[in-house]
């Protein structure tokens, strides 16, 4: 009987270190970027060892931050997906109105513009009809 179908594959292990898909790709653009930062921030390598090591810790920041990100879950979810229900979230409209009231019912809303003629199959309640026939008695 298989097991662990519900685990996403491996596709690079170090020793005891296992990778996904998902995790190599970000831990890659992370070390990608760093190495970007690492040869723009070479002005700071004239600088001595303090240079130095502020070059590395520059360009260390992306690669920590993207490792962050490929290994942290909470409530089960990955911080991308977060950000995604976030940004979902935010996008939403703020408020919600409900109108429950039916088109033909004038006598439950003043909001209801115009008159509104009642099909054959259409059945109002007897309360409905009798307002509805002194609205036109007027």
């Amino acid at each position: 009987m298989p097991t662990h179908l519900n685990l996403p594959d491996q596709v690079l292990t170090l020793w005891s270190f296992s990778l996904t898909a998902r995790q190599l790709l970000l831990l890659l653009v992370g070390a990608g970027i760093g190495g970007t930062l690492w040869q723009h921030l070479a002005v700071l390598g004239h600088h001595g060892v303090f240079g130095q090591a502020l070059r590395l810790l520059l360009a260390l920041l992306p690669f920590l931050l993207a490792f962050f990100i490929a290994c942290y879950q909470y409530a089960g979810r990955y911080l991308e997906v977060w950000g995604v229900v976030l940004v979902r979230y935010r996008l939403r409209p703020t408020c919600y109105l409900w109108r429950s009231i039916r088109a033909y019912e004038h006598h439950l809303s003043p909001l209801v513009p115009g008159e509104v003629t009642l099909d054959r199959d259409e059945k109002a309640s007897p309360q409905t009809s009798s307002t509805l026939i002194r609205r036109k008695a007027r």
